[in-house]
């Protein structure tokens, strides 16, 4: 989801101009714009304004679940922009070496936020609730089949005393991360991890478009979506950090993505890819021939997989064919003690 421009406000000016209406609008009392919606630039300085002043709350004071809630009703205002699934650029929020947080109904995910340059617009999800949806989330889940994204976050892993795309080409990586309700007939190939990595093994061939239909394209002058794929990494199980994923990674047309997916419950997965930057890996198979770029972006994955970890709320230590080692989530950044609303 993108934004419009920001309004040129400095941060700090914006934090006392709005200090009063960001706890007003987290206690749920509208600002006057939140009146009928006007696409004049006036209008969307106020919005940017706004916006920019829940962030800064956030900023200081943590992600929370009325910043998010507050966040929705600003967004709400501009209906071209609503989503009752709300996302938050976390590069405005959060600092490398603290923890990206995902909470999915009653599952929580943290992840390490990397020393690298992040891709304007890195998206994260910190509140599902699939459980017990409000009508306009339950749309949504319906429109999405549910599923729904939770992160989509990228990084540079060019080097260069100039900001990233200046000069020349930067290339990038990225996570994008899914959060699904499985529908009844599909639990049981999500029952174990056995069943997950064929299902898995399954979905990598059918991905493999048959010699003949790529002749028979070729022949024709058309153009065959994944006609180059590639099986890189056939599916098999990993642990991290005490669960198991079932992991794979497939080659098509200058790109790499390694998959992972698992189980959180008889009726809830959760799955990421890992994105490597553009390269024609097909035709160079040999990781030392690599560009500096792209090995940096293999470090990087290692670094960021590694760093995952899934919790349960509650979790009462029931029998788990995906959990090998019970954890503890990432600890939550450090952040000043929220004042009291007067």
């Amino acid at each position: 989801m993108e934004w419009p421009a920001k309004g040129g406000k400095v941060v700090m000016q914006l934090w006392r101009k709005l200090s009063v209406g960001i706890f007003a609008l987290l206690a749920g009392v509208s600002f006057p714009t939140h009146a009928a919606y006007e696409n004049t630039p006036a209008w969307w300085q106020r919005y940017g304004e706004e916006r920019d002043a829940i962030y800064a709350h956030m900023k200081r004071y943590g992600i929370t679940r009325e910043g998010v809630a507050a966040m929705r009703r600003l967004t709400e205002t501009a209906p071209s922009y609503s989503d009752p699934h709300v996302s938050l650029a976390s590069e405005k929020l959060l600092n490398p070496g603290e923890h990206y947080r995902i909470e999915m109904d009653e599952f929580i995910l943290t992840m390490k936020v990397p020393d690298v340059k992040a891709v304007p617009g890195n998206w994260i999800w910190p509140y599902t609730n699939t459980r017990t949806p409000d009508p306009a989330m339950e749309k949504l889940l319906q429109r999405e089949n549910g599923m729904v994204q939770v992160a989509n976050l990228g990084w540079y892993t060019c080097r260069s005393i100039f900001p990233p795309g200046l000069f020349g080409r930067c290339e990038t990586a990225g996570v994008g991360m899914l959060y699904r309700v499985l529908k009844p007939e599909e639990r049981d190939d999500f029952s174990t991890p056995e069943k997950l990595r064929e299902l898995s093994r399954v979905i990598m061939r059918n991905a493999i478009r048959p010699r003949e239909e790529i002749e028979k394209a070729i022949l024709a002058g058309n153009i065959l979506s994944g006609a180059d794929n590639r099986i890189h990494l056939d599916s098999e199980t990993v642990v991290i950090n005490g669960r198991v994923w079932v992991r794979d990674a497939m080659d098509s047309s200058y790109s790499r993505r390694y998959a992972y997916k698992t189980a959180l419950s008889p009726d809830r997965m959760v799955g990421f890819t890992f994105g490597l930057p553009e390269y024609d890996y097909n035709a160079n198979p040999d990781p030392s021939s690599y560009p500096a770029a792209i090995k940096r972006a293999f470090v990087l994955m290692e670094e960021v997989v590694a760093s995952v970890r899934i919790a349960r709320v509650n979790d009462d230590g029931s029998p788990d064919p995906f959990v090998i080692e019970r954890v503890k989530p990432a600890p939550l950044p450090v952040r000043e003690k929220r004042p009291t609303a007067q």
